[in-house]
């Protein structure tokens, strides 16, 4: 588990009772995050690794250079740096974090599944993390 993630994942897991559980997400904030989502993937294809960085959450930023996350994205998560397609799952949110699953088909069309964190900095959603999981073939067939 990378650093970034495990500190995000540590985030929802020990959150003050003052915020609010995840939600089905609103047609508005779910066009907004996937939005950001598709934004940051065109960046990765077209080898715009800067304003990939641009959608990445400011405590990511802070950790690292443009060239080290360019050297994690593509080290870490090839699929993602070089995918063909990608579906999008349902993004849950309650407002300051939002949580969505999505499928990345690769150049040999082999299929993963990750998790993407976003949290809400000022008026626009930002990544904070990824984690790759394995989901249930009924959250298979959803995300397909």
């Amino acid at each position: 588990m990378s650093l970034p993630f495990a500190v995000c994942l540590l985030f929802f897991l020990v959150t003050p009772a003052g915020i609010q559980p995840l939600q089905r997400s609103s047609v508005a904030v779910r066009q907004q995050v996937i939005g950001v989502l598709e934004a940051q993937l065109t960046a990765f294809r077209d080898g715009d690794y800067e304003r990939a960085y641009s959608f990445a959450a400011s405590s990511l930023q802070q950790q690292f250079t443009v060239a080290a996350f360019e050297r994690m994205v593509k080290e870490g998560y090839p699929i993602i740096a070089y995918w063909r397609a990608v579906s999008f799952g349902e993004v849950q949110d309650n407002g300051r974090e939002a949580v969505v699953q999505i499928s990345v088909q690769g150049r040999g069309r082999r299929t993963r599944f990750f998790r993407y964190l976003l949290i809400r900095e000022a008026s626009a959603w930002r990544i904070s993390g990824v984690e790759e999981i394995n989901p249930s073939p009924a959250a298979q067939g959803q995300l397909a």
